[in-house]
């Protein structure tokens, strides 16, 4: 009778990890499909963004940066002593709302229409962080020096990037109703 119990808990589990191997063979599927939809909405965008006429916009971020820290600005280039600080596409929040709209769109939830709420609001959200994240190392530049703020530029660019992922991750549990990440794939 022993031999029978314990010969029935061996095959208990073996059809549990059976179980959780085909569990994990689904959720790497679904996370390969996320993967290729991400990657290809961000590359459609980012190739969008660089390609855009922002001229105007960088030039106004340019402007609005170097009047609140009492700098010249001549185009999309901000002066400041020897050094100068460029505008460039990749300054000017669009590439967080690119890397925002490609999780959001990669996955299956919520609904298209609270996707384009969401991706709205976040991209001018970011876009508002990232004008505070200029200034801060442009001011870091001003106090410190250029090299100081390059250091910061970096650090708070990907800083900027796992926030998104962060806050993300948070509001879209919770409009999708979603108690994992699993359930969003």
């Amino acid at each position: 009778m022993e031999e029978k119990n314990s010969l029935e808990k061996k095959m208990k589990k073996r059809n549990f990890r059976a179980g959780e191997i085909g569990k994990e063979r689904k959720f790497g599927k679904k996370a390969l499909f996320f993967l290729i939809k991400f990657f290809a909405v961000y590359t459609v965008l980012q190739a969008v963004i660089l390609i855009a006429p922002l001229e105007t916009l960088k030039e106004w971020i340019a402007l609005i940066e170097a009047n609140a820290l009492g700098l010249n600005a001549t185009g999309n280039k901000i002066g400041l002593n020897s050094h100068s600080f460029e505008i460039v596409a990749n300054c000017t929040g669009l590439m967080s709302s690119a890397v925002l709209a490609a999780i959001a769109f990669g996955l299956k939830g919520p609904e298209a229409k609270k996707k384009i709420l969401l991706v709205g609001i976040g991209g001018a959200a970011l876009f508002l962080i990232n004008l505070l994240r200029i200034y801060l190392v442009l001011l870091a530049a001003i106090v410190f020096n250029p090299r100081i703020a390059e250091m910061l530029h970096t650090g708070t660019w990907f800083a900027m990037a796992a926030g998104i992922l962060f806050i993300w991750h948070c509001l879209t549990k919770r409009i999708a109703g979603a108690k994992a990440f699993s359930e969003m794939l």
